[in-house]
């Protein structure tokens, strides 16, 4: 890569209004979203169990001495007497302020509430039970906890469990913000091709140079972004370890310390920086517009949003990679036919990005370059 080349594009990527906006956004997003989080009460593990609560209470009371006599029917109401049992347990340690009887009443909770899948809650028609990977995500970090000595902490608003929300939030909507950043990479030598003209440069050139930009532009903003909320959560509402669990899927669910995560969540922002980079390059050589290379790539990413009964068959589809939350706490992996993890949607993403710089390649070296 010709180092001339490369400081003349990132210098017009630094000098970028929108650029600058984008990454500011980002920060102060990932920065001040906990006024939110505290305020709504987002996330709130007192409030979560509550409304739980009512919905078992509601949903024992439908069960006559008729419903009763019928095994499956008497095996649901039973458990969810045990849950009820263990409800009141959860309370109690909200009440007195004791993290330990939290913690043990919670996973003697999420066991009996993934037991009672065994006859599928059989009379309890409207009880709302999460699904059963969102009760082993619970779980997992309950075991951790216990296992490690750590105190459960039962908001989303102090240090590391804030991290771990916003975190997860942001994993939604990064492919937007690297969409933005690149949804113009090749404009500038479709649209100004003079500006550049005195520069030599060959394709491989303007492919590596706007890759690095773009990791930098995506990787700098989401590091201080981690930084910062952790700090102003901490400084705000209390701090805790980076040790305090997170979910990770691989061969399957559990619970890994924070900052092995936060490390996870950057080497899979770099693959994603890379693809959307790739199909910024191909959308904007085959529309000119960058306004189509978004609504394209929107597209693209609104597959992962299909019924589930058609998603579990895309699995070689970047879109069920895109969004870095469900790829590594096991979401992506609960709706697909084949195990997915994060090697598997790094190694897929990076698969479709040699096809589309390829085919990017193709229709350049078809047309010519203009310079």
């Amino acid at each position: 890569m010709r180092s001339q080349y490369f400081q003349a594009t990132f210098r017009i990527a630094r000098k970028s209004k929108k650029n600058m906006l984008l990454a500011v956004l980002l920060v102060l997003c990932m920065i001040f979203a906990v006024l939110v989080v505290e305020k709504q009460k987002i996330n709130d593990g007192y409030r979560q169990w509550r409304d739980y609560n009512e919905s078992v209470h509601v949903n024992a009371d439908y069960f006559s001495s008729n419903l009763l006599r019928k095994k499956d029917y008497k095996q649901t109401f039973n458990n969810l007497n045990k849950q009820a049992e263990y409800l009141a347990g959860v309370q109690n340690g909200e009440v007195f302020d004791s993290p330990q009887d939290y913690l043990q009443n919670s996973k003697k909770l999420v066991q009996t509430m993934l037991a009672g899948y065994q006859n599928n809650y059989r009379g309890a028609s409207t009880l709302n039970v999460p699904p059963k990977y969102q009760l082993w995500q619970k779980l997992v970090v309950y075991d951790y906890l216990y296992q490690n000595h750590l105190a459960i902490v039962m908001n989303s608003k102090e240090s590391s469990t804030y991290l771990i929300y916003v975190l997860s939030l942001i994993g939604m909507f990064l492919f937007f913000y690297i969409l933005f950043i690149a949804s113009d990479s090749w404009m500038i030598n479709l649209l100004h091709p003079t500006l550049l003209k005195n520069i030599p440069y060959q394709i491989r050139d303007e492919v590596k140079s706007k890759f690095i930009i773009n990791l930098v532009l995506t990787l700098i903003p989401l590091v201080i972004g981690m930084l910062g909320s952790y700090l102003f959560a901490g400084f705000k509402n209390g701090f805790n370890s980076l040790n305090y669990p997170a979910v990770l899927y691989f061969t399957r669910i559990s619970a890994v310390p924070l900052w092995f995560y936060c490390l996870l969540y950057l080497a899979y922002a770099v693959v994603l920086v890379i693809f959307v980079t790739s199909l910024a390059f191909l959308l904007n050589q085959l529309t000119h517009s960058v306004y189509l290379t978004i609504f394209i790539a929107i597209l693209v990413y609104s597959i992962s949003f299909l019924p589930g009964s058609i998603v579990k068959y895309l699995f070689f589809l970047p879109s069920v990679y895109l969004n870095i939350s469900n790829v590594l706490d096991g979401t992506a992996a609960s709706q697909a036919i084949v195990p997915t993890n994060l090697v598997t949607g790094m190694l897929i993403l990076l698969m479709w990005t040699v096809v589309l710089i390829m085919w990017f390649r193709h229709l350049v070296n078809q047309g010519g370059v203009k310079k």
